[in-house]
């Protein structure tokens, strides 16, 4: 809904209770109020994974850089990394090279780390993003991959993909993005989705991380 907007309010009473447990957030995209989110966590102690949502609207995608660049520059001690695009290519919104080009003017515009998140295999397919890229940050969502994993060995195989990547890209720090189990949904092949399986999966892949 672009008519959508969260209030400081709601972000501060998120945030407070986020605080208890975690060091840092992570949004997906600018707008709707969403450049509150760092002057806010810093006020808890919070680090911030700052998004930029990139898509195929060029227009769109312009004003996603300007909002990031200006809220980063106006709370740097809060940021950890700026997110330059969010499952570009598997949606395939937009080609490697452009977002290697925005990856490159956003850093020259803050100074700050900078990444772009996807799942896994895209990464692997496109190297040459590493290039632009201070993070190769993965999605590691085992149910949802294209050959399901179940959940008993879905934590030996995050593991295994991590360290190929890591292979892949030597002197990169690698960052899982994303990763989960869904508690409810139809079955993937050996993949069964309820609160067992995501909890085994959930407590298994806290205790290897």
């Amino acid at each position: 809904d672009p008519r959508a907007f969260v209030t400081p309010e709601r972000i501060e009473t998120d945030l407070a209770e986020l605080a208890q447990r975690f060091d840092c957030v992570r949004t997906y995209a600018q707008g709707q109020g969403l450049s509150a989110v760092p002057e806010i966590a810093a006020r808890y102690g919070l680090k911030v994974l700052l998004g930029v949502w990139l898509g195929s609207d060029r227009t769109a995608n312009a004003e996603q850089v300007r909002l990031a660049i200006a809220t980063a520059n106006a709370h740097p001690e809060a940021i950890r990394a700026i997110v330059v695009g969010n499952e570009v290519l598997l949606r395939g919104e937009l080609p490697a090279a452009e977002i290697a080009r925005q990856l490159r003017a956003v850093h020259a515009a803050t100074g700050l780390p900078v990444t772009y998140a996807d799942v896994w295999e895209f990464w692997l397919a496109h190297p040459e993003l590493a290039a632009a890229a201070d993070i190769v940050t993965v999605h590691m969502l085992p149910y949802w991959e294209d050959r399901p994993v179940p959940s008993a060995r879905a934590v030996g195989h995050v593991l295994a993909v991590y360290a190929d990547v890591r292979a892949a890209f030597p002197g990169k720090s690698v960052m899982i993005g994303e990763t989960g189990w869904p508690s409810a949904g139809r079955p993937r092949r050996a993949a069964r989705a309820s609160r067992i399986d995501e909890a085994r999966y959930v407590r298994g892949f806290l205790r290897a991380a």
